[in-house]
């Protein structure tokens, strides 16, 4: 085996996941383990003889595999280059008879896990391969009442049963799985109906449409929940036009004749928040929402993960055992990056304009952002789009940066206390895309290298504006008013075409794009 993966597995094994050590050991190690294809090679050989006989190997290539999606996320090289040559290695095993159809099931869990397609070669009738294979199946209600019971067991919910659920199905083709979701639905679990929910959210077409039917099926005997009810017209809203959505519609009109649209939260206790915390937008546009509160007498923890480009990343609500508990997690985000504390008004302008953003560009929300809606009451929250302008006017109200003359914008521009108190939360504010490697590599001197840098960013002012202006409302709502003075004068500066150069916010940009890629100007 390659001595970098050895030697990860060795400190897994030796310290478990959670460890310092294994956290030091995988931060060092992980980009020569996504591009060496040897490295690569020598774990899934580990994870295709049995995941259950070498967990560790499975638990490091699900880590890999997530690393690879942020890269391709972030168009970064390396994530292209894991995935292929993981799926060469798990097509060279599986020529040679390594990985029974069960044991390729449970990897293709691992790739949904990490939010990424399943390879066709871990499907159960991959395209264009051989006849589906013939796989003994388990009997469905003792797996549905195991996983029910490990579910339990640790304290999860419906959605940790549903997460078990889509990764146990990953490796089925869609129409096999539509029809699996399908039958589901007419079960009695309990957990069964939310599931549909998070199934509406993040499944393919074909799912989407079964789990409707099934849905209406259930309206049509008497089974649907007022709950589940309520929340279809919000998750519709989410949806691109479609037969799903059509019969999510019908399943409405059936309930309004039946009587049965009542809103379900009416007599519920509504939830105390306590404390609301965000992260400024990093250099790829993702940013953390924590929110703290208290329901039927148990402290909750949501965590909301926005990035640019895909709205509502992940979500899910964490039921605390105790407030120190709900305190140390709380602690422990404020430790892995800068936030700070935000109105409630501020994170829901937030969350709107990020449900906007990622259905606009096919996104809907995390599955799990129901569960934030119901824990923490934004029920009401619909997609907004928000323009450039509009967030400007939120920021600046009295319009006293727009109104400003040419010498007062510039001395708002260059105000170095306002922009060194910045550093905590721009320091992470750089360029690393494929044209920007290219610039940096393929030039010969310095010099040229920040002339294309600067010309790059020129393309870029509606990014940065945005960026700098969310951060402003972020840290408005924080009472940093200089601070967000500072970065909304910055982005009013790009709208209006003020020179790159003038702007010292775009100036350290350029810098730490330089630096970060090796093509430092000192």
């Amino acid at each position: 085996m390659v001595r970098i993966a050895e030697t990860c597995l060795n400190v897994l094994y030796q310290h478990g996941l959670s460890s310092a050590q294994f956290q030091f050991c995988f931060e060092r190690a992980k980009h020569d383990l996504l591009a060496n294809d040897m490295a690569c090679d020598a774990i899934v050989a580990e994870v295709m003889q049995s995941m259950d006989d070498h967990p560790d190997a499975a638990t490091l290539f699900g880590l890999l595999l997530a690393e690879a999606r942020m890269g391709i996320e972030n168009d970064s090289p390396y994530g292209k280059a894991f995935l292929e040559n993981a799926e060469k290695a798990i097509k060279v095993r599986i020529a040679t008879g390594t990985g029974e159809p069960l044991h390729r099931l449970k990897i293709a869990g691992l790739y949904r896990r990490a939010g990424l397609p399943v390879p066709d070669i871990l499907m159960l009738d991959p395209v264009g391969g051989n006849p589906a294979d013939e796989i003994p199946l388990p009997d469905l209600d003792g797996a549905l009442a195991a996983l029910a019971a490990d579910v339990e067991a640790e304290g999860g919910g419906a959605y940790e049963f549903f997460s078990g659920l889509d990764e146990m199905s990953a490796g089925m083709p869609e129409d096999a799985k539509a029809a699996f979701v399908h039958h589901l639905l007419s079960l009695d679990n309990p957990f069964l109906e939310r599931c549909a929910l998070y199934w509406l959210v993040s499944g393919a077409s074909l799912t989407r449409e079964a789990v409707a039917a099934g849905l209406r099926e259930r309206l049509m005997r008497g089974k649907l929940g007022p709950e589940t009810l309520s929340y279809l017209p919000i998750i519709r809203g989410w949806l691109p036009a479609s037969s799903g959505r059509a019969v999510i519609d019908d399943i409405g009109k059936l309930a309004l004749r039946q009587g049965l649209a009542a809103d379900p939260h009416n007599n519920r206790a509504e939830p105390i928040v306590s404390d609301i915390m965000a992260t400024t937008a990093d250099g790829v546009g993702a940013q953390g929402l924590t929110i703290v509160g208290r329901l039927q007498a148990q402290t909750f923890v949501a965590m909301i993960l926005l990035k640019t480009g895909y709205g509502i990343k992940d979500a899910f609500v964490i039921r605390c055992r105790s407030k120190r508990e709900a305190t140390n997690i709380v602690s422990y985000a404020r430790q892995e990056a800068n936030s700070v504390r935000i109105d409630r008004m501020t994170a829901e302008l937030l969350l709107e304009a990020a449900l906007a953003d990622g259905i606009e560009n096919g996104h809907p929300p995390a599955p799990g952002f129901i569960d934030v809606m119901e824990a923490c009451s934004l029920n009401q929250l619909r997609p907004q789009e928000r323009d450039l302008q509009a967030l400007l006017d939120h920021v600046d109200p009295q319009k006293e940066i727009q109104n400003a003359t040419a010498a007062q914008l510039d001395r708002m521009l260059r105000n170095e206390p306002a922009l060194d108190a910045l550093v905590p939360f721009t320091d992470s504010w750089f360029e690393d895309t494929g044209e920007t490697r290219g610039i940096i590599q393929g030039s010969r001197s310095a010099r040229t290298v920040e002339k294309r840098i600067w010309a790059f960013l020129e393309g870029r002012r509606d990014i940065w504006a945005r960026r700098f202006l969310q951060t402003a409302i972020i840290l408005k709502s924080a009472k940093k008013e200089r601070l967000s003075k500072a970065l909304a004068a910055a982005a009013f500066a790009l709208m209006h075409k003020h020179p790159l150069q003038d702007i010292p916010l775009v100036e350290d940009i350029v810098v730490t794009t330089l630096d970060a890629g090796g093509g430092s100007l000192w």
